[in-house]
């Protein structure tokens, strides 16, 4: 049964504590990948609204800096009450504006999302210095303090297929910290992240502390990113953009999570309904559109045909449609750049002589989960991020090749392998190059108090518990002469 829809939107942009339309006057529509129904609008920002809320955040710093870390707390927990209590409400409309199915739309809100507030909160209390005795035989009276302070002013970038998860580590964690929070959303999934702007302003956050402002980035984003008044950018997205940013960001902290290829790898030893399982999830949640998917399903010779039989007898129990009925399974695309690429990537299958034993088809931004076996590494999507329902299926013979193959790409963000053996578990663990490598688990798999981001293409830095936190503070030594000190 289908989710009624709701009124369009129109909302404001928040500047210093105030919802206000951006300087130029002018607004944009966002419309639902669904059934292109009109969401609502919002002020398409610009440059100088960017430096305006640059300017009313570098106040609000100090004042957050001169807060008790108990006080952040408190007003973590309370943003915390406030995001529970309206949880469906911002759920639909985050089903709306993604294309996510609702269930995946309530699954992000409370099982990520809200989490955040009382991660950051809690983590904030146990993140902790160091004193240190000094080294040097002539300095056995100076003592060493080492602190984490506020970085500043923060600039967080953040994408359309997670718009409130994933904005919200940042934001959270930022807060905690002692800085002010500048949300720049994508452009098709502006109400998501307007929604947490509401939460902290309900909250009690001194105006100012956190500002969301909506337009294009180029215009937005990059004012953020090169501006000399923020003092860390948080983004994540494609690597081109992510280049973007590295190249007019100047010296200030980059925490940077960009696109994946992630190999799911199957071994002649391996759980297999487990394993068709995690590919299921690992190619088709949220349509395919995640950083951390199963781009590249990598199946020993000794197990293929088995594995992918069931694989596409699994996939055709698959309900794909309306993102509101509670039945569906998966949605559309989100944007018409994105469905393009994926085409594009089909095209390339069906071009290089790809077996089709599934899907391919499309309806407008709707996609058939498609699984093509027969892939080898000079398809464009064992190459690139396709980030689609597609499950690319590829062989390999031995431990050492499938090694080779999962690292081929650039990328390396998130991998995952199946196999029944310890020290097979190990030597894949150690050798794939992927920030994360997950055993007997499917790729779409991450833990809130674990250590996330990528290697090579795929990013900068680390995201979730202390780990956010020490990206989002200064690292201060304080050195201390005791024997100069009045008794």
């Amino acid at each position: 049964m289908a989710i009624a829809l709701q009124r369009a939107l129109e909302k404001k942009v928040l500047i210093g504590g105030e919802w206000v339309e951006s300087e130029s006057g002018d607004r944009f529509e966002v419309r639902s990948p669904g059934d292109g129904s009109l969401i609502g609008t919002v002020p398409r920002c610009t440059g100088g609204d960017v430096k305006r809320a640059i300017a009313a955040a570098i106040e609000a710093q100090k004042v957050l800096a001169r807060m008790s870390v108990k006080r952040r707390a408190e007003l973590l927990w309370r943003a915390h009450e406030i995001a529970e209590r309206r949880a469906e409400d911002d759920a639909v409309v985050l089903c709306r504006e993604v294309g996510k199915t609702i269930r995946e739309a309530r699954d992000e809100i409370r099982t990520y999302s809200n989490p955040h507030f009382i991660e950051a909160a809690e983590g904030l209390k146990r993140f902790r210095g160091l004193i240190n005795p000094s080294t040097q035989e002539d300095s056995l009276d100076k003592r060493l303090l080492i602190t984490h302070e506020p970085i500043g002013v923060v600039g967080v970038i953040s994408p359309w297929n997670w718009p409130a998860d994933i904005p919200n580590i940042a934001v959270s964690h930022g807060l905690a910290a002692g800085n002010s929070v500048i949300l720049k959303p994508a452009s098709t999934t502006p109400f998501s992240a307007i929604a947490i702007a509401e939460i902290y302003q309900e909250a009690g956050f001194p105006a100012g502390s956190v500002s969301v402002l909506t337009g294009p980035g180029p215009t937005v984003g990059a004012e953020l990113a090169r501006n000399p008044g923020t003092n860390a950018i948080s983004f994540t997205g494609e690597t081109k953009t992510g280049e973007s940013i590295t190249a007019i960001a100047g010296i200030k902290r980059l925490l940077l999570e960009m696109g994946g290829n992630g190999p799911l790898v199957v071994m002649d030893d391996a759980n297999l309904e487990a394993a068709v399982e995690a590919a299921i999830i690992g190619c088709f949640y949220l349509a395919g559109q995640v950083c951390t998917a199963s781009e590249r399903i990598l199946l020993h010779d000794a197990i293929h045909d088995e594995f992918v039989d069931r694989l596409v007898a699994r996939t055709k129990q698959l309900r794909v449609g309306d993102p509101l009925d509670e039945q569906t399974d998966m949605g559309p695309l989100n944007n018409r750049a994105n469905a393009d690429k994926v085409q594009a990537h089909l095209d390339d299958a069906r071009a290089r002589g790809g077996t089709f034993l599934l899907g391919g088809g499309s309806d407008g931004l709707y996609f058939e989960p498609t699984i093509v076996d027969g892939v080898t590494s000079d398809f464009l999507m064992a190459r690139e991020e396709t980030f689609g329902p597609v499950a690319p299926i590829m062989r390999f013979g031995s431990l050492d090749e499938a090694i080779e193959l999962a690292n081929e790409t650039p990328y390396g963000l998130q991998g995952a392998a199946f196999t029944s053996s310890l020290r097979t578990a190990f030597l894949l663990g150690e050798g794939i190059r992927c920030g994360t490598v997950l055993i007997n688990e499917t790729n779409n798999y991450w833990d809130q108090l674990a250590p996330f981001g990528g290697m090579k293409k795929s990013g900068l830095g680390r995201e979730l518990s202390d780990w956010i936190l020490a990206e989002l503070t200064e690292v201060k030594q304080i050195s201390i002469d005791i024997s100069k000190v009045k008794q």
